[in-house]
């Protein structure tokens, strides 16, 4: 992980605007409203075949997706929450936008024919990495020097950018160390590369000054890098692992089940830590395998913590996950 840390969102409580619903609730607050009108209409209220009754329902349903519709005003309009292009709308405040990269891919069953079309294959920027750019927006504000500044116009470079680690080794040196989304493992590819060199005014092999260079005639110099600093952009170091672990199951539980939700689990553990300086821890594991059903866990491989650098990212190759039936 960089050390450039944000304000994690997920732990921002619930702002009070937010309520609970509850259907039975507001029916009661508008049937205790109706008898503090008139008395009378106590008993025909208990009733529930009663048209007054069946009336008090359809108000009570009506109000609660009206309540309902107001939380999702509000999530939209939270950076926390928002999602599509509620959340384009949030980044539109700040004057920024969603990354969007168009490539050119084979049409799909063609790839043998002599007169292949290409179609246009649109990436668009994750809503959880545009939200991060949104987050650090107030970096952007001026050219990049601070480590803040430096990974906002980083991401900022490419929607194929998923994470950036920036280290000064030196005075006046920056080390940019860039994780994509291209292929699993996170390596970028060269022409990703030459695209993050480019946005900060450096020639393709990395070096700088160029004025004739272009990516391509449709991009400008971007003009964000301080002409002190000598910039170094370079690929992630992978650290690769694989996971093996006995699942210790009791008689009934249904083993290819547990196992495939195992597997998924340990993805998804896997995939989260899926970034620049994130260690994988044994406990990790642990709590990603332990799942109901799920008596004892052995975990074969890797027997103690896996640590990564600044500049590294784990990745796991594979998953050797199986079970056998424990009897007391």
């Amino acid at each position: 992980m960089s050390a450039y840390s944000l304000l994690d969102l997920s732990q921002v409580p619930v702002p009070d605007i937010i309520e609970t619903l509850d259907f039975e609730v507001i029916f009661k607050d508008l049937k205790q409203q109706l008898i503090n009108i008139n008395a009378q209409h106590a008993q025909v209220l208990n009733l529930e075949s009663e048209p007054l009754t069946q009336v008090l329902h359809t108000f009570a349903y009506r109000e609660l997706l009206l309540r309902a519709q107001l939380n999702d005003v509000t999530r939209a309009n939270m950076l926390a929450s928002a999602t599509g292009y509620d959340l384009d709308a949030i980044g539109a405040r700040y004057n920024i936008k969603r990354l969007e990269k168009s490539t050119n891919v084979l049409s799909e069953g063609r790839e043998n024919e002599q007169n292949t079309e290409n179609s246009q294959l649109l990436i668009q920027e994750s809503d959880t990495n545009f939200r991060r750019r949104i987050q650090m927006a107030f970096n952007g504000l001026n050219t990049a020097g601070s480590e803040g500044s430096y990974i906002f116009h980083g991401l900022s470079s490419d929607p194929q950018v998923l994470d950036i680690d920036v280290t000064s080794p030196a005075p006046c040196e920056i080390v940019m160390t860039i994780l994509s989304s291209q292929i699993p493992s996170g390596i970028p590819s060269d022409a990703l590369l030459v695209k993050v060199r480019h946005y900060f005014g450096l020639k393709p092999d990395g070096s700088s000054g160029f004025k004739n260079y272009q990516l391509n005639d449709s991009e400008q110099l971007q003009n964000i890098r301080p002409l002190g600093d000598k910039l170094t952009i370079q690929k992630v170091d992978v650290v690769e692992y694989q996971v093996e672990a006995v699942l210790g199951l009791l008689p009934g539980v249904g083993q290819d089940e547990i196992l495939l939700e195992a597997k998924k689990s340990l993805s998804t553990y896997s995939d989260k830590r899926h970034k620049l300086g994130k260690k994988i821890s044994v406990s990790g594991l642990y709590s990603s395998l332990h799942l109901d059903g799920v008596d004892t866990v052995r975990l074969i491989s890797p027997v103690s913590d896996i640590q990564v650098a600044k500049n590294q990212v784990a990745y796991c190759t594979n998953q050797l996950i199986s079970t056998e039936v424990i009897y007391d």
